[in-house]
This record gives C-alpha cells, sequence and structure tokens, in this order.
C-alpha cells in the first residue's frame, strides 16, 4: 500500500486546492457543451491527483442504477463511455453511495464496500483503489464521480477526499447548468405549441403572442399585436367593475412583482364575449420587463358551472352524489391527457364535497415519486412550493393508501407521524387540519392519489359518502388507464415503430390537409418517394439488426436535410421514405430539396463501426400539376422515383412517359400472369413453434418469384399488382395447390402438420372461391382442419357482409382461419368476436421491439390475453432472437414464428426442419 510522507501531502494539500481554485474558475466548463465539459473536467482531475482513470457516472431514470457517460483512460489516452453498474448486482456498492458522500477504498479489491465487482471490473483493468464521491440534484442522490488508481492498494488523504467532493459539487453544479440550457431551447416550442393563448404586453400593449392566442381572440397576428390592454374587452366586466380601470389597476399589481390569477371576459371582434381564466407575472427577458399572461377559455366551462350548481340545489345530497359520480364517469370517458382527468375529477369532487382544497398527484415513471398536477382550492400557492421535487411514495401517506389499496383518513394533520414532514409544512401554511387520501390503483398499478384537505379536524365519512369515493377511486383510475392505453394505439397506428416517424397514414392526413390549404391559398404541394439504393445488400450481408440500425440512421439524416423546411417525413416501409413539402415555391424549390437529400443520403454511415456508403433516388410529384389527391400525387411519386434510378442526380420529376417505359414495372404487371402458369414460382415454408411444448406445429406457405430477366423478384413488389387485378385469384388458387400437393407428400411421409397460406381482400370478395378450395382439397385428399387461411384486419372491411358469408362458407368446409399483422388495423373487439376465429398473429412491428420498448411489450402482452379471452390461439411473428422467444413463452404466447427459428425455406429444407426436434434444427 502506498504510504504518502508528511511533507508529500502537504504539496498535494497546497496542489490539490489550486487545482480546484483553477477548475472551478475555467470558463471551458460552462462554454462547451456537456460532453466537452466532462471530458476537460475528468482530464484535470487525473492530472492533480495522479491517477489513471477518472469517470463520470449517473443515475438511470428507468431502473436502479448508474451508467458511465464519460471515462477518461489516461494510460491509453482515450475517452469510453457506455458500461453500467445494476444495483441488483452490486447492492452493498450502491447502500454505500446512498448512505455517504465519499467510498475512500484504499484496498478497492478486499474493501467490503466495493469487493463485489473485483473479479469483473477492479482485477481486470488492474485498479488497486477506489475514491468515489457521490453527485446530488435537489438533494437526491444523481451519480458519482469515480477516481481509479491503477496499481496497488493506495490510502486516500483527507485533502483527497475533499478535493474529490470539491469537485463532485461542481460536477453537480455543471449538470444543473446544462439542464436549464436546455430548458430554455424547449421554451420557444411549448410557447408555440401550448393548448392555452400566451400573451407577452410592455407598457400595456401586446408584443407577442402564440398561434392559440390569434384563435382565441379571433384576430390575424398583425391585428392582435400593438393592441392595447382595454381594446380587448367590454367596457363593463360581469362584476360591474369598469374593463380599462380595473385591468390597469391589475397590471400596475403584476408589474410590482406579485403574479395575479384572475377571471375575465373578452369580447371579439364580431361582438362574440368569451370568459377566461388569465394567470399572468411579471417577467425579465434580457433587459426588459415584460408581462406573461396565460389566458384559458373557460366559456363552456363556467355556463356547464352555472348550469350544473343550479341542478344541484333541487337535488338531494344523496341523490346529488351519485348523478356526480355518474357525470365524473361520462366526462372521463373518452378523455386521452391525464391533466384533462385531473382537472375534472378535482372539479367534481368540489361539487361532491364541501371541501376547501382538493390536490391529484400521479405516480411519476421512476415509480418512487409523486407530482401535484391538478389543485382546487385554498393554499394552492403553499402546497405547489412545498412539493417542487415532487413527493416521495415511501413513508407518505399517500403511498401508503396506495400499498393498502383503501382510503386513508389522517384526523390531525401535524401530529400524525404518517404525514411526511415536507407535506405538513405545506399543509399547517393553508391551515389545514384533516387529510382524506383516496388511492388510484388498477390491477396492481399504482397510478396515484387524490387528497382532500379541511381546515377542521377529526373529520367523519358515512358509509354512502366513503362508497361514493371508493367508487370515484375505481373510475378515475380506469379512465388514467384507458387514457394510456388510447394515447398508446393511436400514437401507433400514425407512426412507424422502428424510426419513431409518420407513416403511410400519417402521411395521407397530412397531405389531405396540405393540399387543401394549398387550394385555398393558390399554391403548390410536393409530395417525394424516396427509395434507398444497396440497402438489401446491406440487409443480406450485415443482417436484420443492422439494417434496422441503418433504417434509423436514414430517418435521422433526413430529418437534419429537412430542418429548415416546412416538411414532413415519414417512413412507409422497408427502405422507402416519403418527404411531403407543404409549400413548394416552385418546381425547382422541390428538386433543389430532394436533391440536398441524395446529398445527404450519399455521406457514409457508421454502423456497427463499418462505414457503409448508400444512395438513393427520389421521384418528385406536385400539386396541382400532377394530382389532386394524396393518393394520386403518390402514386406519381412512385412512378417518377423508378424513373430516378437511371436519371442524373437520382432525382426525376414525373411524366406521364415514365408509366409506359419502365420495364420492371411494366414485366410485373404483364408477365405475372404467364409467371403463375409457368415455373417461374416457387412456394417457400416457414416453420411455426409451439412455445408450450417445443416442438414444431405447422409452416406458413410463402409465394418466390423468379424472373428469368429480372431475377428474384420480393413479394411485397408483384402480390399489389395481382392485388389490384383479376390475377389474385389465379395467384392464390396457385399457392393453395402447391401448398395440398406439399401436405399430401408430407402426409405420405407421416408428417401431418397444419400449413396456412393468406387470403387477399379480393378472394374474400369472390363467392366462388369457397367451391374453388373445396374442390382442391377433394382433389389432394388433405384434412381440411390442417389448412389454414390467413387473413389481414383490413380484409372485411370494403364490402363486410359479402366478406363474411365467404369466410364462413370456408370454415363450414372445416379450414381454419386467423387474424394476419392483429394491431396494424382497425379491427374492434366487437367484430373481432363476430369472426369464426382459431387463431390471431401480433404483427412484428410490436414483436420485434418487446424487450425494449415498454409499450410494445404492453401491447403484446394485452393481445395475448385478448386472444385467450376469446378462446383465441396466437401466434408471435418476427421473431428473430431467443430472449424474445423466452419473453413470448412467459407471457403465455402459444406459437412463434421467425428467422430465430428459421427463415422461410424451400419444402425439403423444412421438411428436415419439421421432423427433428427443435434444437436440432435450430443448430
Amino acid at each position: 500500500m502506498i504510504f504518502p510522507s508528511v511533507e508529500h501531502l502537504e504539496n498535494l494539500s497546497n496542489g490539490l486546492q489550486s487545482a480546484f481554485i483553477r477548475l472551478s474558475r475555467d470558463e471551458a466548463l460552462w462554454l462547451s457543451d456537456l460532453n466537452g465539459a466532462l471530458r476537460h473536467l475528468t482530464a484535470s482531475v487525473a492530472q492533480a491527483i495522479d491517477v489513471a482513470r477518472v469517470g463520470v457516472w449517473l443515475s438511470q431514470d428507468d431502473e436502479p442504477a448508474i451508467a458511465c457517460v464519460q471515462q477518461l483512460l489516461v494510460h491509453e489516452g482515450r475517452f469510453e463511455r457506455g458500461s453500467r453498474l445494476q444495483a441488483k448486482d452490486y447492492p452493498g456498492y450502491f447502500r454505500a453511495l446512498a448512505s455517504g458522500r465519499v467510498i475512500d477504498a484504499a484496498d478497492a479489491v478486499n474493501d467490503y464496500r466495493t469487493a463485489e465487482f473485483a473479479a469483473s471490473y477492479l482485477l481486470p483493468k488492474g485498479i488497486g483503489a477506489v475514491l468515489d464521491a457521490t453527485l446530488h440534484n435537489a438533494g437526491r442522490l444523481c451519480g458519482v464521480l469515480c477516481i481509479e488508481h491503477v496499481g496497488s492498494a493506495r490510502l486516500w488523504s483527507r485533502d483527497e477526499q475533499n478535493f474529490a467532493t470539491s469537485v463532485a459539487d461542481l460536477v453537480s453544479q455543471l449538470l444543473m447548468f446544462h439542464s436549464l440550457k436546455d430548458s430554455e431551447r424547449q421554451y420557444r416550442t411549448l410557447f408555440n405549441a401550448a393548448g392555452d393563448a400566451i400573451l407577452t404586453l410592455k407598457g400595456g400593449r401586446i408584443i407577442d403572442c402564440n398561434p392559440r392566442a390569434l384563435t382565441l381572440f379571433g384576430c390575424t397576428r398583425e391585428g392582435l399585436l400593438g393592441s392595447m390592454r382595454g381594446d380587448l374587452s367590454p367596457p363593463i366586466q360581469p362584476n360591474g367593475q369598469m374593463s380599462a380601470a380595473r385591468l390597469m389597476a391589475i397590471l400596475k399589481e403584476i408589474e410590482d412583482g406579485t403574479p395575479t390569477f384572475f377571471e375575465w371576459v373578452f369580447r371579439r371582434p364580431s361582438g362574440v364575449e368569451w370568459e377566461a381564466e388569465i394567470s399572468a407575472a411579471s417577467i425579465v427577458t434580457g433587459s426588459d420587463h415584460v408581462v406573461l399572461a396565460i389566458i384559458r377559455d373557460v366559456t363552456e366551462r363556467r355556463q356547464a358551472e352555472r348550469v350544473r350548481h343550479q341542478s344541484a340545489l333541487l337535488l338531494a345530497r344523496r341523490n346529488g352524489a351519485l348523478q356526480v359520480v355518474n357525470r365524473l364517469a361520462g366526462r372521463l370517458h373518452g378523455m386521452t391527457d391525464v391533466g384533462q382527468i385531473a382537472q375534472e375529477t378535482v372539479r367534481v369532487l368540489r361539487m361532491l364535497q364541501d371541501v376547501p382544497c382538493i390536490t391529484f398527484l400521479r405516480v411519476m415513471p421512476d415509480g418512487k415519486t409523486m407530482q401535484r398536477i391538478a389543485v382546487d382550492g385554498d393554499g394552492i400557492a403553499e402546497l405547489m412550493g412545498e412539493d417542487a421535487y415532487g413527493i416521495p411514495i415511501k413513508g407518505s401517506l399517500a403511498g401508503r393508501a396506495i400499498q393498502e389499496r383503501r382510503i386513508l383518513i389522517s384526523g390531525d394533520v401535524e401530529h400524525d407521524e404518517r404525514v411526511i414532514p415536507s407535506a405538513k409544512v405545506g399543509l399547517l401554511k393553508c391551515g389545514m387540519k384533516s387529510l382524506v387520501v383516496l388511492p388510484l390503483v388498477f390491477s396492481d398499478e399504482a397510478l396515484g392519489s387524490i387528497g382532500l384537505l379541511f381546515h377542521e379536524a377529526n373529520v367523519m365519512f358515512g358509509d354512502i359518502e366513503m362508497e361514493t369515493l371508493n367508487t370515484i377511486c375505481q373510475t378515475v383510475s380506469l379512465a388514467m388507464v384507458n387514457a394510456r392505453h388510447v394515447q398508446v394505439l393511436e400514437h401507433q397506428a400514425l407512426h412507424d415503430s422502428l424510426t419513431l416517424l409518420p407513416n403511410r397514414a400519417h402521411l395521407h392526413r397530412e397531405a389531405t390537409r396540405a393540399i387543401r390549404q394549398a387550394s385555398e391559398r393558390a399554391q403548390s404541394v410536393s409530395l417525394m418517394l424516396l427509395d434507398l439504393d444497396r440497402f438489401k445488400e446491406v440487409n443480406d450481408t450485415l443482417g436484420h439488426h443492422a439494417g434496422d440500425l441503418l433504417i434509423k440512421l436514414v430517418g435521422e439524416r433526413l430529418r437534419e436535410a429537412l430542418v429548415r423546411r416546412d416538411a414532413m417525413l415519414a417512413r412507409l416501409g422497408g427502405d422507402e421514405f416519403a418527404v411531403l413539402l407543404r409549400v413548394a415555391d416552385s418546381l425547382q424549390d422541390a428538386q433543389s430539396v430532394a436533391l440536398e437529400m441524395v446529398a445527404a443520403l450519399r455521406r457514409p454511415f457508421d454502423v456497427q463501426g463499418i462505414a457503409i456508403e448508400l444512395g438513393g433516388s427520389i421521384g418528385v410529384a406536385i400539386y396541382p400539376q400532377h394530382g389532386d389527391s394524396s393518393n394520386a400525387l403518390l402514386r406519381c411519386a412512385d412512378v417518377a422515383m423508378y424513373a430516378a434510378k437511371s436519371a442524373v442526380g437520382n432525382v426525376s420529376t414525373y411524366s406521364p412517359e415514365h408509366d409506359q417505359h419502365n420495364p420492371r414495372r411494366l414485366a410485373m404487371i404483364t408477365e405475372l400472369g404467364s409467371a403463375i402458369g409457368g415455373n417461374q414460382l416457387v412456394l417457400h415454408f416457414q416453420p411455426k413453434l409451439d412455445l408450450a411444448t417445443g416442438e414444431w406445429s405447422g409452416s406458413e406457405a410463402l409465394v418466390r418469384w423468379v424472373h428469368p430477366q429480372l431475377g428474384q423478384i420480393p413479394p411485397g413488389e408483384f402480390i399489389q399488382f395481382a392485388e389490384t387485378s383479376d390475377l389474385i385469384r389465379p395467384l392464390t388458387l396457385w399457392v393453395a395447390r402447391r401448398a395440398l400437393e406439399q401436405m399430401r407428400e408430407w402426409h405420405q411421409r407421416g408428417l401431418d402438420l397444419p400449413v396456412s397460406i393468406n387470403l387477399s381482400t379480393r378472394n374474400l370478395l369472390d363467392v366462388t372461391f369457397p367451391d374453388s378450395m373445396a374442390a382442391l382439397l377433394k382433389e389432394y385428399g388433405v384434412p381440411p382442419h390442417l389448412l389454414e387461411l390467413e387473413i389481414t384486419e383490413t380484409a372485411l372491411i370494403g364490402d363486410p357482409n359479402r366478406a363474411m358469408s365467404v369466410v364462413e362458407r370456408l370454415v363450414d368446409q372445416g379450414m381454419r382461419l386467423s387474424i394476419d399483422d392483429f394491431g396494424t388495423g382497425y379491427s374492434s373487439l366487437a367484430y373481432l368476436k363476430r369472426l369464426p376465429l382459431h387463431a390471431l398473429k401480433i404483427d412484428r412491428s410490436f414483436v420485434r421491439d418487446m424487450l425494449t420498448d415498454e409499450q410494445d411489450a404492453i401491447i403484446v402482452r394485452s393481445t395475448i390475453g385478448l386472444a385467450h379471452s376469446l378462446g383465441l390461439q396466437v401466434v408471435a411473428e418476427g421473431v428473430e432472437d431467443v430472449d424474445t422467444l423466452a419473453v413470448l413463452r412467459e407471457f403465455g404466447c402459444d406459437l412463434a414464428q421467425g428467422y430465430v427459428l428459421s427463415k422461410p425455406v424451400a419444402a425439403d429444407q423444412a421438411e428436415r426442419r419439421l421432423t427433428a426436434p427443435y434444437l436440432a434444427a435450430n443448430d
């Protein structure tokens, strides 16, 4: 062990003091970005304290763990990041962090606080001593500064420990500083996107406003800016006060530094008056003092409140309570914003009970604290100030009510030890002596709580009131869960799950709106379709995971290229992207945007350490020259995109000639019919595994087209043409015939497993299709129950009655029916119950990211439970790794299908796999 001399310690003390002073005064820490600041700081610390390794590790919001955000390796002359330590793996170390400011492990390998990771971390890296100082934010542990001595054990002096804690405090300040910088950038975004009107006034005149203000006041921006304070109000307010005089007095109070919340009546230029709630305060912007006012239109709410108040006077208390609860359930139904649910719940409870103040708390994502999101009544300012950083669940009365799943009452807040001190201070400040906590819990999930605050002590509730409050708890909890589920489904329906970009449905919705606005303003809109070059080579060479990473990088690169444009980027699927240019000044302007994107794609992409060079081909279509709808423009852009592949610059604008001279598209349209009758189509089979038994349970038949000139054509390119023509019937019957022929051969060799085939929407509208299928089954002598027919959710939408009749005839013949790609369409539970289904297949878009995306995991687990409750078997598509397979088995999924089990393979390969045990086949 290294024992420093007295002289060395004195020199060390002076040196560390000087080093810290230089570091704290170093402007580079505050002028650079956070990453650069941390690099500079760790290098300074390493030099000052003479160690080989210095790192900054930060706590994680999603789990009890710390992750390395910057690690200096002096001997190697480089930085690294990304390592993680989880509390469950090293409990002793995390307890030591929580109990003190410094871990001074002179002999780190044997020290009880750090010995847990000696074998996995200290010994491999040659670390003999560790000096760790904790980082804090608002009194809470948020990370650790790790100083690691490489070599033998080292005794850390008191000066070195003090130096470490001082630097840790500096890092904490640095983290808070950069967080504030990010908040400033977000302010303007929030200002423009706010749901309430926001005005900025100086000298009594409006100098700035957000878009919502223009809507509420019924003015143009030019008409609103510069208005005087009295120009927007009637001469007299409902309380009899003169508007101009009252507003002048309020503005004076605000300018003197008193934040104000008040109600007001405005008048639009049309003469229509509307009521508002206004929260205003004086703020400093640069060297100016201005008034910031947030205005909420409460006209409908105020009118509803007046009507309800008059009605409540005519009802008995008991009947009134029941009506209020029913009204709450009705109002909450369909709400998708938890804040609105909270506000509505608080408002209704104020009507139900004579309560001076009501608060609504929501459990934060960390699961450890609760945030107050709604308050109504006395003492709002005191309550909001006392819990600015959240209310802990553990040890609080609200947390206990949630844990015990029952209403708890504190009749003496001042002396009740269950009320945490921070909450007690706020309650006593506003004169509250009793507290009633209503827990919000759904299933086993804690959602939040509602607090009823009373000035009198020892409040009591009767049985009817307690029953009513419990009913409110259940109603609000269900509304919160439903709101979250609806938000997840709505976002999923409109966004690509891989890139989080808008999807095809979102693109068409936004393009339709842009075209409508362009028509009204005599402007042009451009829709572009982009197809990546050489992406299939990347997928085939590096695998689907690398392909997915590349698609994400492409999305980010294209977003950067469009950042200065009023444009929307969407992913349509595969390697296709679309760009909606909402306002195109000219065709040249649209082409210029396209060329910028092509140039951006030509820069190499770093995927798993490999520099990949891509290209892209972009087709451009313009409204109104090339079409008057989003579908028409997208079709034209698609045609132009194929022409762009052979054009200079890889950008092409739609021209009618392109439709006639594209050999690949013409070949697919004209030669698909002959390919069905010839030998160009082949059938591959993808096995399915029974997750409960580990045995093979069948396979899916998938068609492939090997064109003599164009080579192998992906199914996604030629099936779409078959579906829009009369070729889909012979194509489907060809697949069915070849599948049944193969099933008969397997049966003769003792292999009797189900095979599924896909049906098109047009097949379900063909009333002769069931007879054709019955004839094929009879011809090949295959039992009908071994043939499974897969349809998509949207296949029945066009003519549901006719399609349902065809489906019922197919099922009556003994064939089984399953829903394919479940979750990507618009089917309702009621509609699913009507279908004679055997199984439900969860779409690969949900299965692929379920291990990393909590929402996808929730959707998969919920879908499995839903299917089982309807008596359906569940098949998971697109399973690409064993971890996903294990989680699906844990969720109770019945069957799995995907590349981790087997790619779609020829019949002879499929037979070898299906006749061998799963593990042998997988090897």
